[in-house]
């Protein structure tokens, strides 16, 4: 019956041309399911020979340098020559068995080993999150050892035989169209990618092991047709479609003697010319409305660009301009990964290692004021040392607007990168629906719950439906340098209910945000803060400390409670990673009553104090006289 609500969902944003598309697409699929019944995928599997391919007898590098982050420091050499991969919260070590593949960290349970299309891997199927199963078997981690062996004369020989060891495993055990890791197109190109990189960069060493080069060959003629026949489009296409076409785009121009190159190529510039341009918007956000996928896109769009580079083919200038404008905008948010505040659904995937670097500066930029009005997000530059994000951006990218999340008008504080004021995370896409439901509900973040609804209704894990608009009314920075934003968002309109929030950002000494909620009728209110570090409550105030300063939060309106670790109803939780799930304290004021209602939090930087009055007085900056 899920299955069936799921399809119907689907069918309900789905146009003709989508329904031909999902039509056309079944009958591939069907094609694919006698492929492997009668052992036809198998056959071809096994008839190919990498000494028929250049990438694999080529004797000097087919790729482009990349830059990566700084040496691998002990504890992570070892885990990596042991074979351990963090699978999202759960342990995983490699092991020459099917089992290593096949049984989910989360549960423990194996996944079937049939074709793929017979496999339930969505929410609520016997075996586990199919995400965390899907992460070891991207074998990214295949790069981070080529690394190793590249860069430490020591390492050199074990890092190399691990690698081919762990590759000619996969390939034995995961026979074309067969199991798990057949089930998404993204995860078949994102490994196709991942393993191009590996041997490639790890070419001098394994002269001595054919069986890697094998495996490498019976890979991409194994994954880039079943990519090719089952592209995210339409209502589907986002972040899978990206990294689908930079495999194909791999696959054709690394391999032409495999049939179908050449449309490969072809077909996965085009597409990456046009989805670039769209998903990638004109301040240089990202269409879905998460920070984590568009840096996500934005290295995949970077490694596309760099290999057209690398062999002088023409890049399309849809897509070079669209690597500029992402790493632009990454870099006015952090001036690196691990500072990147992460605002809709983060899964901690990677487009190729985590200590890629392809779209971050060598030098950070200089800290400023910027809004991005497409993306919705305002960067306010508190102190030298903190800095405070504004989100009043779309939802996320219709119709499905699936990894954003209800965080209208939300704040996040940032000190030396450590969240101070924090987004909770994501904790979970198919594993428990409650918790799903939670992180990405409007309770999650920080900013106004409304008679305990979200600002949006959640239909399924990745779908939702009547989203909010959202918008920057007004911003500026005085002759002072006080600067003032505000906006609102229309996500209980149906209530008879808007929110306006107006924050009022005196640097190096205090932030202040009066939210306003205006309308008719009597109402629940929630306004909820979570905390990224652990409160000190000094009287009627609570003190915060990060990054060696500290910064002091008091509540002009109401008292307030404090949450933490609570299950009913859900408070008082972050996921600082996928797959993990841990308590933090969440502070809450809540009021009942006849509209309209104020609440103002003020945030005071060090031990300075502000008066009633001068509060007031600020309020009032940027109202018509």
């Amino acid at each position: 019956m899920n299955k069936l609500a799921w399809y119907w969902r689907r069918l309900r944003v789905m146009g003709f041309s989508e329904i031909l598309h999902r039509l056309a697409e079944a009958a591939r699929g069907a094609r694919f399911r006698v492929d492997h019944a009668l052992g036809i995928a198998a056959r071809r599997h096994r008839a190919l020979r990498a000494a028929d391919f250049a990438f694999c007898t080529s004797a000097t590098r087919r790729l482009p340098s990349l830059r990566f982050a700084s040496e691998f420091d002990a504890a992570a050499r070892r885990a990596l020559l042991d074979g351990h991969r963090p699978a999202l919260g759960h342990a995983w070590q490699w092991r020459d068995a099917a089992e290593a593949w096949h049984r989910a960290p989360d549960t423990g349970r194996a996944w079937p080993r049939s074709f793929f299309g017979a496999i339930d891997y969505r929410a609520g199927n016997p075996h586990g999150d199919a995400r965390v199963t899907w992460e070891p078997a991207r074998l990214q981690h295949l790069v981070d050892l080529a690394v190793l062996a590249d860069t430490s004369a020591t390492d050199r020989d074990a890092a190399t035989a691990l690698l081919a060891d762990m590759l000619a495993s996969w390939m034995t055990h995961n026979p074309p169209g067969g199991g798990i890791h057949y089930v998404s197109a993204m995860e078949c190109g994102l490994r196709l990618v991942a393993v191009l990189y590996a041997v490639d960069i790890a070419r001098p060493a394994l002269g001595t092991r054919p069986d890697a080069w094998q495996a490498t060959a019976q890979l991409v003629a194994s994954h880039a047709p079943q990519i090719a026949g089952r592209l995210s489009l339409h209502s589907s296409a986002g972040n899978h479609t990206i990294a689908e076409c930079v495999a194909l785009v791999h696959a054709g121009l690394l391999f032409p003697e495999l049939p179908g190159a050449a449309g490969w190529l072809r077909s996965g510039l085009d597409l990456l010319a046009s989805e670039a341009d769209r998903q990638v918007l004109p301040d240089g956000g990202g269409i879905e409305g998460s920070t984590w996928y568009h840096w996500f896109v934005v290295d995949l769009l970077g490694l596309a660009q760099a290999l057209l580079d690398h062999h002088a083919r023409p890049v399309p200038a849809p897509l070079r301009a669209a690597v500029q404008r992402g790493r632009g905008f990454l870099a006015a948010l952090a001036p690196g990964p691990e500072g990147l505040p992460r605002f809709g659904d983060a899964d901690d995937g990677n487009a190729l290692s985590p200590r890629l670097r392809i779209s971050w500066p060598d030098a950070p930029l200089p800290a400023k004021f910027r809004v991005f009005p497409d993306f919705g997000l305002s960067v306010v530059p508190v102190s030298a040392q903190q800095v405070l994000f504004l989100r009043h951006g779309p939802l996320g990218m219709p119709p499905l607007f699936g990894h954003g999340h209800a965080d209208a008008l939300a704040v996040c504080l940032h000190g030396d990168g450590v969240p101070i004021l924090t987004d909770t995370g994501t904790f979970t896409y198919s594993g428990d629906p409650q918790w799903r439901a939670y992180f990405r509900g409007t309770a999650a973040h920080n900013t106004v719950r409304v008679d305990g609804r979200d600002q949006a209704r959640q239909d399924s894990p990745f779908k939702w439906s009547d989203p909010y608009a959202a918008e920057l009314v007004a911003h500026t920075v005085r002759h002072d340098g006080i600067i003032v934003l505000e906006a609102r968002h229309d996500g209980y309109a149906d209530l008879g209910v808007m929110h306006t929030r107006k924050v009022i950002v005196v640097p190096d000494t205090l932030v202040i945000v009066r939210d306003t909620l205006s309308g008719a009728g009597m109402h629940e209110l929630e306004l909820h803060w979570h905390c990224g570090v652990e409160p000190e409550r000094v009287g009627d105030a609570l003190r915060l400390r990060a990054g060696g300063g500290s910064v002091q939060m008091r509540f002009a309106d109401g008292d307030f409670e404090l949450h933490r670790g609570d299950t009913e109803p859900s408070r008082g939780w972050r996921s600082p990673g996928y797959g993990r799930r841990e308590p933090i304290t969440t502070v809450r004021q809540a009021s009942r009553g006849a509209l309209p209602v104020e609440f103002t939090t003020i945030i005071e930087l060090g031990r300075s104090t502000a008066s009633p009055a001068e509060i007031e007085r600020l309020l009032g900056l940027g109202r018509p006289q």
